[in-house]
């Protein structure tokens, strides 16, 4: 019984070494990199945004359009 919980420790141990090696690797970005990368999903959301206000009043003017007659 006391083999079947040293392996469980053993298996145990392991994976905290693991995580431990793995934290490790972690590259946590600068507040600078953060509010770069910030800014530029904003600036493309607008775009993609005005983008499709602008397809979307063309389709539901020619639509409006051919239906009018």
């Amino acid at each position: 019984m006391s083999e079947v919980k040293e392996k469980k420790e053993s298996f145990f141990n392991r994976i905290i070494k693991g995580l431990r090696s793995e934290w490790i690797k972690i590259i946590f970005p600068s507040n600078e990199q953060i509010l770069n990368d910030s800014v530029t999903v904003l600036i493309c959301s607008v775009i993609i945004g005005l983008i499709i206000f602008v397809l979307d009043s063309l389709i539901g003017s020619g639509f409006g359009f051919l239906f009018n007659r």
